[in-house]
């Protein structure tokens, strides 16, 4: 019997969490845009069933504007944002540690949001784009870097080493270094 890959839950992550974090969306769409929120919701949630959830992600926010001309109020984003949270934390409970992916989403969330709130109150609103901007950029190349040494395939930087740049293996001997082995051929039998 043959089952093709895309149809098992575990991989296209449409089981029953991710389906109910999308009906919570929608229902949230709702509340804070009315009718108009509710075909936002019903359509993002169409875009995950066909593209997944990073382009569902996206396309939801852009209809959440499309949806609120007038603008939205701050406890109305807090709320939506809420929801795009628990939607992307939805698969996470099929790894071996939910647990620290929800932590360091929620913290990552609380903190751009937070830093883009406060930029975006005080100073003018492209500078809070750029500091967000920013710090995404920063998260995304900490995460990229986390992940190369994750799979071995960058060596971790050697401190006592004579290279001017970290992480560069030099064909110069360090003293002391435990990685030199040496073997008596003369006392093998």
């Amino acid at each position: 019997m043959s089952v093709r890959i895309n149809t098992v839950p575990a991989a296209t992550g449409r089981d029953w969490l991710s389906s109910g974090s999308f009906v919570i969306l929608g229902v949230t769409f709702a509340v804070v845009a009315g009718p108009l929120g509710t075909v936002a919701g019903i359509a993002t949630a169409v875009v995950w069933y066909v593209l997944g959830t990073p382009y569902a992600l996206a396309a939801g926010h852009i209809a959440l504007v499309a949806s609120i001309p007038n603008g939205i109020d701050p406890p109305a984003v807090a709320l939506v944002e809420t929801a795009f949270v628990v939607v992307l934390l939805a698969p996470s409970y099929r790894t071996a540690n939910p647990l620290r992916i929800a932590l360091v989403a929620v913290t990552g969330s609380i903190a751009l949001a937070g830093t883009a709130w406060l930029l975006a109150g005080s100073k003018s609103l492209l500078l809070a784009a750029l500091v967000v901007l920013v710090l995404f950029a920063l998260t995304a190349y900490s995460f990229h870097r986390y992940e190369l040494v994750r799979l071995g395939l960058v060596q971790a930087a050697d401190h006592d080493s004579s290279s001017p740049i970290a992480g560069v293996a030099t064909d110069e001997p360090t003293t002391g270094s435990s990685a030199e082995t040496t073997t008596d051929v003369s006392t093998d039998p």
